[in-house]
């Protein structure tokens, strides 16, 4: 039985022997995640705060260039609006004359057209409009 125990005992010992290699190789698989885990966390963190710095950037920089085009349209609407006030008075005051004009003559091509149809007599009073 002495070779066959000490068979038994060399399996054993090989047993052992790569039960301990492997749990060490466990044990740097389990640290060089965790080292890995810690450099992507940090960098995480630092891609976050760089990111937050540009976009708080961008932000303003859109808010700035936005300001500044609606300071411009304001000015130019107002500088506009400036330079056309008369041209803007003078084609109302057209607009009235020929609107004017207009309802005069259509008034007087009804009441013609009245005086056609019922004669020139009428007992109700005729309605006109003024401008």
């Amino acid at each position: 039985m002495g070779r066959f125990t000490d068979d038994m005992a060399q399996l054993r010992s090989n047993i052992d022997s790569t039960r301990v290699s492997r749990l060490a190789e466990q044990n740097t698989r389990i640290s060089n995640v965790a080292s890995m885990l810690k450099t992507f966390d940090r960098d995480h963190q630092a891609m976050g705060r760089q990111g937050r710095k540009d976009r708080a950037a961008f932000v303003s920089n859109v808010t700035k260039q936005t300001l500044s085009l609606l300071n411009g349209f304001h000015s130019d609407h107002k500088s506009m609006a400036n330079r056309t006030a008369k041209e803007r008075a003078d084609f109302v005051a057209g607009n009235k004359s020929s609107v004017g004009a207009f309802i005069k003559t259509a008034a007087q091509d009804r009441a013609g057209a009245h005086a056609a149809f019922f004669g020139t007599a009428s007992s109700k009073k005729k309605v006109t409009f003024q401008v």
